[in-house]
């Protein structure tokens, strides 16, 4: 016993020592000099790699524009073809909208999302005197204004007052196009055949891109109702191309699902239409998906 503890107490004194060894005045192992020559080591060494990061920034901000980025086109990460976003899309795992149109709680945070989203869009049509009415929908290239989006008109019918229509059981849905510097939309000579027939009839009759929503399946589209845009069925080209503009919002549009199946999942696919937009929906191009569920 008196072993154990004669051993446990040498432990406690050397580690005590090693802290602070009184007779050689070291504190742990190192004397002040010895201190010292390390620290100056430490301190060259990190101010070194301090100025060798901060050069090679220097050199990386000289090749990085700040009005262009570096890759363009074909040699983007969208590689020239837009894809498409919707809101509400509360959650980033979930392509599902469904709500219960009779309790207001359930379709809160869809609401929600949508005035928060908009809100921007009403503070450029108020706050920003960089952006200006267009009266034209014809493309507006090296133009350094872009045109205000039409808030108003946007929110004619779907809107914070009437709950976006999910009270009603017809809700809307905001479709954007992904921004793309300097991407013009074409428009086709020849129709193609997988075109919707209502986009094929009016199509020659309005400059912009124009948007179709349908069910994924025929069962889908028969039960998915008629879908009304606003304030039109398409994107104007007065907002192409973008060229990162100060105050530049992308147009948006609003379709809203009248007389759609209630207590019934429905798949549906929206699709941009243009000319050099190719669509493919496992990569996601030219068009969206989402599920929608009204109960």
């Amino acid at each position: 016993m008196d072993g154990r503890d004669r051993t446990f107490k040498q432990k406690v004194d050397g580690f005590t020592t090693f802290l602070w060894n009184s007779d050689e005045k070291k504190f742990l192992g190192r004397n002040a000099r010895s201190w010292a020559e390390i620290g100056f080591f430490y301190l060259i060494f990190y101010a070194c790699l301090a100025g060798f990061f901060s050069s090679m920034l220097v050199v990386f901000y000289q090749t990085i524009d700040e009005n262009y980025p570096k890759l363009m086109g074909t040699d983007s990460l969208l590689k020239g073809n837009p894809g498409m976003g919707y809101k509400p899309k509360p959650n980033i795992d979930s392509t599902l909208i469904r709500y219960l149109h009779k309790e207001a709680n359930s379709y809160k945070v869809f609401t929600t999302e949508l005035d928060d989203f908009l809100e921007t869009y009403s503070k450029q049509s108020t706050n920003n005197s960089n952006v200006v009415e267009c009266n034209t929908t014809e493309l507006r290239k090296d133009e350094t204004k872009p045109c205000k989006v039409d808030v108003e008109a946007l929110t004619q019918n779907c809107s914070s007052n009437n709950g976006y229509g999910f009270p009603d059981g017809e809700p809307c849905v905001l479709l954007k196009l992904n921004k793309i510097f300097n991407w013009i939309p074409e428009k086709y000579t020849d129709l193609p055949e997988d075109m919707p027939e209502d986009v094929k009839n009016d199509y020659f009759t309005k400059s912009q891109i124009w948007i179709s929503c349908e069910g994924e399946n025929p069962g889908d589209t028969e039960n998915l109702g008629t879908p009304v845009y606003y304030p039109t069925q398409g994107l104007g080209l007065q907002y192409f191309p973008f060229q990162n503009q100060k105050g530049y919002l992308a147009p948006v549009i609003f379709v809203k699902f009248v007389g759609v199946k209630k207590h019934m999942g429905l798949m549906v696919e929206c699709k941009a239409w243009a000319k050099n937009i190719k669509h493919n929906r496992s990569l996601k191009e030219g068009s969206v998906h989402f599920e929608l569920l009204v109960d």
